[in-house]
């Protein structure tokens, strides 16, 4: 046991010596102090809606037009059929969609409504309830009109007035009505005009992904050095388990650093918990580590893993996630990023 200690620190200090080790480690810590110095930038969201309007009803009329022209943080606007609507979805020109059907105006009367507005959101549509929000709070402005201007009509206060008089007396109590504070009182807490949203951002550095990657390339490199090793006769009086215990130390002795400072600048670049994004380390360093151990067991030689290492590193790079977002992938590309440790970092 002390001889496998002794050969652990050692290839613990090897590993700290090997130069791409070593960039590995300075590229995190320079993205955490890029990502801690550089200011937070505002933001401000900007979400085009589509709507296709199919409904003729004059308040859908209303109710349309009115958004098409609203100062909001929702950018409504037409378009002609449902294709349109879905190749603005797909390519992300429109954040959500709304099919408004023939006859809803209509039908919104009805207390078991059977026509429904239709909406339509993707994965990285934002806020589609709030948008929702705004399309009904204008279409009830309208309909709220003609709601109380029914109710009103069928009084007897309205039937006794002179037929030509019933249309002024009628918007003048309507008026009246809703401009009123007996009733309704508007209570502006924004100071303004709610017509826009900020948020803060950060410099977009994919700095998880990124450490994921080092993780897994520590790992790999790790089994380069055990080979060679192995066919420098080094551990020719190795036996059976003996032999297995001596992958493992390599692996992590050249792993267990790139993830030691991976926990803190994820922690730093992420925020949340501390003891979370140790948990998450710790585990994808165990996956890591099985991986790498798998790669040592079915290439013996190093000739050989010189020849696939370019190929398992390319892999990573290009299905971790680092460059390219893997969940736009088609079906056959996901299943190959599924099968490397990175995809689920």
């Amino acid at each position: 046991m002390r001889l496998f200690l002794n050969r652990f620190f050692i290839l613990l200090k090897r590993s700290l010596r090997q130069p791409v080790n070593m960039a590995m480690l300075v590229v995190l810590l320079v993205l955490a102090v890029i990502y801690r110095q550089v200011p937070a930038s505002e933001k401000s969201l900007y979400l085009p809606v589509a709507i296709l309007c199919e409904d003729t009803d004059p308040i859908m009329q209303e109710t349309v037009k009115s958004l098409y022209e609203s100062n909001s943080i929702f950018h409504f606007h037409p378009v002609a059929d449902k294709e349109e609507m879905y190749q603005e979805l797909s390519s992300g020109t429109s954040n959500s969609g709304l099919v408004i059907p023939a006859g809803f105006t209509e039908n919104a009367w009805s207390s078991a409504t059977e026509i429904r507005i239709q909406v339509y959101t993707t994965r990285s549509s934002a806020l589609p309830s709030l948008n929702r929000d705004e399309f009904f709070s204008r279409f009830y402005r309208w309909e709220a009109a003609e709601i109380v201007k029914k109710k009103m009509s069928e009084a007897p206060a309205y039937q006794a007035l002179d037929p030509t008089l019933r249309d002024t007396a009628l918007t003048k109590i309507y008026e009246a009505f809703k401009n009123g504070g007996d009733v309704f009182r508007v209570e502006d807490s924004s100071g303004g005009v709610y017509n826009e949203l900020t948020r803060e951002e950060k410099v977009e550095i994919p700095v998880k992904k990124l450490a994921g990657l080092f993780i897994l390339t520590a790992g790999l490199i790790g089994i380069a050095t055990f080979l060679k090793d192995s066919e420098e006769r080094l551990y020719l009086r190795l036996r059976g388990s003996e032999r297995y215990v001596m992958r493992l130390i390599h692996i992590v002795s050249c792993i267990l650093p790139m993830s030691l400072i991976s926990w803190p600048v994820i922690w730093i670049t992420e925020g949340g918990s501390g003891l979370e994004h140790l948990g998450h380390v710790a585990l994808y360093t165990l996956v890591c580590v099985l991986y790498s151990l798998f790669f040592s067991v079915i290439i013996r030689s190093s000739s050989v893993y010189q020849k696939v290492l370019p190929i398992l590193l390319t892999m990573a790079i290009i299905f971790g996630g680092v460059l390219f977002d893997v969940t736009s992938f088609d079906r056959s590309f996901k299943v190959i990023a599924m099968c490397l440790p990175t995809y689920y970092f």
